[in-house]
């Protein structure tokens, strides 16, 4: 009864749209009879924006209810045993099989599909698998996650769950796209925001239990054992994947360069010694967050008691996910850069270590670029600026501390901290350019400096009336007057 309900709100939106465009039309057309024309131009030009607005999300809500496609599509004929993997879990879980299949670059997976009226008609199935899951997932633990999804389009809890998910996605795809938009669209999408706060909150229950139904579906394809480790593992994978995508890959890719293999790179964080205490707090204690009114997945410690107590023997295969592939590393390598495949050609490939060096390089090029820049171009003209006693021309006028009522000197002081940070970007960079200096980054991403150490020198060169005869001596040799480059 509340999928029905929820369906029928759904139609509703209909309604309510056809309602405010016919308001829209009569307050236009009283204007005219009662011969207001300022009034009625007013309104046929806001009211016209606003019905088209109107129109707009209506014709979005109809319209084909699925995620871009992008990644990698894998052929059946190129991954004959994912391929394999997917068909039997269809069979079992009673739902027809994607017509597609493609490997992301998220640690995730799912089931779209194209519907329109609000997913009563469907026609191609796209089933989407993260590459970080098949990269540290085993096969059955994969099987437990690709069988939950099918499982959404089973029927097995009520014959209109898939059209109250399509009508969520749908939903949250119209709003969104109205609010990127011009002002008449916002200004419907605010009424559509009312509407759809309706609609969470009453399938949000249904669609938490929609996600039971589908994980104990799941649970007697693969077995217990297999679906509470998956549960357990799914946050690890996503903590690991942030961490090694934020922290690594994104700041190397930015500085023009890339890990020569980057799922082996990614597997050398998972197994690192530094992070094996964070990932196996996170494994048996996973983050629960706070959920919020409208969720559509119930806590996960709810899931894992469910999935534990129906003890369903274990099932499958437990090698890594990434057999499954023909050749796993080519393939995720390739998902990962391959929304950024314009500017691969320009990219760099190098090894781990080179690449942690340059990545961390790029960073105090951009610390040091504003002191390079006021200060004359190269870090020989810096050293000169301070030697002509012209400290104040390099410091900050932007520095503000933290405390609102700070005098001039507490500013200035403050301002020489920054200046003295910038001035070690830049000698570390000039050392680090004529290779008596390096950087390396551990998977927490904490970086350690190798090389010698002029913290005394550069806070000498930046005292008012300092010297930067000790600085100077330390770079003999060394050439300064050239400014980094990224």
């Amino acid at each position: 009864m509340r999928a029905v309900v929820a369906v029928a709100l759904l139609v509703g939106i209909y309604v309510l749209g056809l309602v405010l465009i016919a308001g829209i039309v009569l307050v236009s057309v009283l204007f005219f009879v009662n011969d207001r024309p300022i009034g009625f131009i007013w309104s046929v030009v806001i009211g016209g924006a606003l019905a088209f607005a109107l129109l707009s999300g209506l014709f979005t809500l109809a319209g084909t209810s699925d995620d871009d496609e992008r990644g990698e599509l894998v052929g059946e004929q190129d991954e004959p045993e994912l391929w394999a993997l997917v068909r039997r879990l269809a069979d079992e879980v009673g739902t027809r099989p994607p017509d597609r299949v493609f490997i992301v670059a998220e640690a995730n997976a799912w089931v779209s599909q194209r519907t329109r009226l609000l997913g009563l008609v469907a026609t191609t199935r796209r089933m989407s698998v993260g590459a970080p899951l098949l990269a540290c997932l085993t096969e059955r633990q994969l099987s437990f996650v690709l069988a939950h999804e099918l499982g959404h389009y089973s029927n097995r809890d009520t014959r209109l769950s898939g059209v109250v998910a399509t009508g969520r996605v749908a939903l949250g795809r119209m709003i969104s796209k109205l609010h990127n938009q011009s002002w008449y669209h916002v200004v419907a999408a605010v009424v559509f925001d009312l509407y759809a706060n309706v609609y969470f909150a009453v399938t949000a229950s249904l669609a938490r239990r929609q996600e039971l139904v589908a994980d104990a579906t799941a649970t007697r394809i693969a077995g217990t054992e297999a679906a509470v480790s998956a549960l357990r593992e799914l946050p690890v994978v996503k903590a690991a994947w942030n961490l090694f995508h934020e922290r690594h890959f994104r700041p190397a890719w930015d500085a023009g360069f890339l890990p020569t293999t980057i799922f082996d790179a990614f597997a050398g964080l998972r197994g690192s010694p530094e992070l094996r205490a964070h990932l196996d707090e996170i494994r048996q204690n996973p983050p629960e967050g706070v959920p919020g009114p409208y969720d559509s997945h119930p806590p996960l410690s709810e899931r894992i008691t469910a999935a534990t107590a129906m003890a369903v023997p274990t099932k499958g295969s437990d090698r890594p996910a990434g057999a499954l592939l023909a050749n796993n590393g080519a393939v995720m390598d390739k998902t990962l850069v391959s929304s950024l495949v314009e500017e691969l050609g320009v990219k760099k490939r190098v090894d781990w270590a080179t690449l942690s060096h340059n990545a961390v390089r790029a960073t105090r090029v951009d610390r040091s670029r504003r002191l390079v820049r006021v200060g004359g171009g190269s870090l020989g003209a810096v050293l000169d600026r301070l030697d002509e006693g012209r400290l104040a021309s390099l410091l900050r006028t932007d520095a503000r501390p933290g405390s609102g009522t700070a005098g001039p000197r507490v500013r200035r002081e403050f301002a020489r901290g920054l200046l003295i940070d910038e001035l070690t970007a830049l000698v570390e960079l000039t050392l680090a350019d004529h290779h008596q200096a390096r950087w390396e980054s551990d998977w927490l991403g904490l970086t350690t400096y190798h090389g010698p150490d002029l913290t005394d020198e550069i806070e000498r060169a930046t005292e008012d009336k300092g010297s930067t005869e000790g600085l100077r001596a330390a770079l003999t040799g060394l050439r300064t007057d050239q400014a980094p480059t990224r």
